[in-house]
């Protein structure tokens, strides 16, 4: 039986989502001490499999998940040095990620500001991947 990463891995496959190579170590580690912020484990565990979608590439539901330079890059251009995202909808009209003093995973609209999405990375990630309405 494939564990989620496997399947979550041949459903973007599958979905011809080019894919990045997975980041070592080093890299998750060094983007951890950019942001201070320390990523949950399965986020981990997924991008040292698959580092985020290639050249903006998106699901058909047009959420693109980032690789860790885009994270950092978008966190750097951000006033909002609380919210960690990785993943946007329709070129950020809505961004999914991180709350650096909350646990869970969030959704950022400008005008309304985080909202509590889902208690895990993997469960927002299936989220993503059932083009589930709470995205939206």
């Amino acid at each position: 039986m494939k564990n989620w990463v496997e399947t979550t891995i041949l459903q973007w496959k599958t979905e011809n989502i080019t894919l990045r190579p997975g980041a070592s170590p080093a890299q998750i580690n060094d983007t951890e001490k950019m942001l201070g912020y320390l990523f949950p484990d399965e986020f981990k565990t997924l991008y040292l499999q698959v580092n985020g979608f290639t050249d903006f590439d998106w699901r058909s539901n047009m959420i693109s998940i980032w690789p860790l330079d885009r994270i950092i890059s978008e966190y750097t251009d951000s006033q909002d040095k609380s919210f960690i995202g990785f993943a946007d909808y329709l070129i950020n009209s809505a961004t999914y990620g991180f709350l650096k003093n909350e646990t869970g995973v969030f959704k950022q609209v400008d005008q309304y500001g985080a909202q509590f999405l889902t208690s895990s990375f993997k469960k927002a990630i299936e989220l993503i991947n059932a083009d589930n309405k709470l995205l939206y």
